[in-house]
């Protein structure tokens, strides 16, 4: 099966953040969609320039509670730092023309939970979840 008859049958849509929006907005915009754990950070063309996973950014935003720092330093550093200076640069993305073979091997070989599927400019199609693949195999 193709990726494009893949997002027909299981539509995930993505959650999407620009690259200079906060870390507050981020989680907020994630669990606003409680069905994605990752975060795709664009650019101002709406181009996949990033990904942030949920435990990255709970790791940043709970950083207080860990006493590797200051209590103040890693507030002021969560307060002002946009998502763009946490995000991954280097993820995985699935292609329409993909077939779902290709795409669980990337689940598996990256140890990813979502993998975002993007066109030939890089724009968010959806999302393709570990979740729903295990679902489906069970299924059959």
């Amino acid at each position: 099966m193709r990726i494009s008859d893949w997002l027909e049958r299981y539509p995930v849509r993505g959650v999407t953040i620009a690259r200079d929006a906060s870390l507050e907005e981020a989680a907020r915009a994630m669990l606003a969609s409680p069905e994605c754990r990752d975060v795709y950070v664009t650019d101002d063309e709406q181009r996949v320039i990033g990904h942030l996973g949920f435990r990255r950014l709970a790791g940043v935003l709970l950083a207080s509670h860990r006493p590797t720092q200051s209590r103040r330093q890693m507030l002021d550093r969560v307060a002002r730092g946009p998502v763009h200076e946490f995000m991954d640069r280097r993820f995985v993305a699935a292609h329409r023309e993909d077939s779902i073979h290709q795409v669980l091997h990337r689940h598996m070989e990256r140890r990813v939970e979502d993998i975002p599927v993007v066109d030939d400019d890089q724009r968010l199609l959806g999302v393709i979840r570990l979740r729903d693949l295990v679902e489906v195999s069970l299924a059959e």
